[in-house]
C-alpha cells in the first residue's frame, strides 16, 4: 500500500510539471500570438477607416474656411501639410486621433485618383475639387516597411515587436462618389427685413 500511496503522490508532482511545461511552452505563445493578431486587425480596421475619412473628405470638392470663403480640398499640400484642407492631412489627423500618432507624414502613403470621366470632367485633372458630381474615385491608405522608414509598421502601429506575426504593409482602398455641389450665387440685393 505504501507503494501505491507514494506512486500516486509521485504522479500529482508529474501532472503539475507537465502542465507548467504546457503553459510555457504552449499555451503562452499562443495568447502573445492571438494578442498580436488582434493588434494586426485593430491597425487594419484603423486604416480602413482613415481611407473612408479621407475619401468623406475629398468628396465634398470644396468646404468653407474659417473666413467664410470657399477653399478647394487637394490630394496633398506641401510644405505645411495641415495649411489648407486635404486628402492626406484627414487621413493623417484620423489615424492620430484612433492611436497611430507616432506615425509620421512620410510614414504613410496616400493616394487619390478619379476612376471615370463622367460628362463635365476635365481629362488630366488630378484634385478632388477639380471632380463633378457622381464622379467615381478612390482613395488608397497604404503602411509599409521600407528601407527609408525603418520598422514604421512594426515600431509605430504594433503593441508588441516579439515578431511573432510580421505584417510588411498594411493597405486599404476605398471607392467613393463625389458629391460636390451644383454651383449657385447669392443675390445681395434681397431686402432685409429688421424687426
Amino acid at each position: 500500500m505504501l507503494l501505491r500511496k507514494s506512486s500516486a503522490r509521485f504522479r500529482g508532482g508529474a501532472a503539475a510539471a507537465e502542465m507548467a511545461l504546457v503553459m510555457n511552452f504552449i499555451m503562452v505563445p499562443l495568447m502573445i500570438g492571438l494578442w498580436e493578431m488582434g493588434r494586426v486587425i485593430q491597425v487594419t480596421q484603423i486604416v480602413a477607416d482613415s481611407a473612408r475619412e479621407g475619401a468623406r473628405m475629398a468628396s465634398q470638392g470644396t468646404t468653407i474656411n474659417p473666413s467664410n470663403s470657399p477653399t478647394q480640398i487637394r490630394r496633398e499640400v506641401w510644405p505645411n501639410p495641415t495649411q489648407l484642407p486635404n486628402v492626406k492631412a484627414a487621413v493623417m489627423q484620423y489615424l492620430s486621433g484612433a492611436g497611430l500618432s507616432q506615425l509620421t507624414y512620410s510614414d504613410v502613403d496616400v493616394t487619390f485618383a478619379f476612376l471615370d470621366t463622367p460628362q463635365g470632367f476635365v481629362p488630366g485633372a488630378t484634385e478632388p475639387y477639380q471632380g463633378v458630381r457622381g464622379q467615381l474615385f478612390s482613395v488608397r491608405v497604404l503602411i509599409q516597411d521600407t528601407v527609408a522608414n525603418g520598422d514604421a509598421l512594426k515600431t509605430k502601429c504594433l503593441w508588441t515587436a516579439l515578431g511573432l506575426v510580421r505584417p510588411t504593409s498594411v493597405e486599404f482602398t476605398v471607392q467613393w462618389r463625389m458629391l460636390v455641389d451644383d454651383t449657385f450665387s447669392i443675390n445681395s440685393t434681397l431686402p432685409i427685413n429688421n424687426p
